[in-house]
């Protein structure tokens, strides 16, 4: 399918549009053999909560903003080459369903689809642009990958570990023995 709309005017159009879209600050978008396989609204997991987002899937990248006002206006257009992504599946947690993470070496983290149907659909077009980009290419697939984003209401940096102290001719230590759940506490 993505080999007939290549330099068609059809998917000339819709690359136009797309760039439209996120306005003449955004990077262009239209090149020779681009072609523009799908679209949809994903919740991207970002550092204080989930957000929708706009997804452009094309053969070799993958695009996305946040939605100004829906199939007219988006801003804060990103671009990620899909030579370096890779998929990993989410298990469904309590409201958090139909989840998936990108993972690239600058950037990874979690988007989520409103159905199963559309989350196996966006997953199997991505890895096929992917698969089908690295062997044109004749490229391999990036092993490192950045962490995600975990939202600070998810995760706290700070453990809360037992302290004993620890006496020494010059100085005082304080040393973790174990974790604990409890609040920090120090002995004498």
């Amino acid at each position: 399918m993505v080999d007939r709309l290549v330099n068609s005017e059809v998917n000339a159009r819709r690359v136009a549009n797309v760039e439209q879209c996120f306005g003449k600050m955004a990077q262009p978008l239209n090149l020779f053999g681009r072609v523009l396989v799908g679209e949809g609204v994903l919740v991207k997991m970002c550092r204080k909560k989930p957000k929708q987002r706009q997804f452009f899937l094309f053969n070799d990248i993958l695009v996305y903003g946040n939605i100004v006002i829906s199939k007219k206006r988006y801003n804060k257009q990103r671009i990620i080459p899909l030579e370096h992504v890779q998929l990993e599946d989410l298990l469904d947690d309590g409201a958090m369903k139909n989840g998936w993470v990108v993972k690239t070496p600058a950037k990874s983290f979690a988007v989520y689809a409103a159905t199963p149907t559309e989350k196996k659909e966006w997953m199997i077009h991505i890895e096929r642009c992917v698969s089908d980009l690295l062997e044109k290419g004749n490229k391999r697939p990036a092993t490192e990958h950045a962490a995600v984003w975990i939202p600070d209401g998810d995760f706290c940096l700070c453990s809360f570990v037992e302290f004993t102290k620890l006496f020494s001719s010059h100085s005082i230590d304080v040393i973790s023995l174990h974790s604990s759940t409890k609040l920090p506490v120090i002995h004498d």
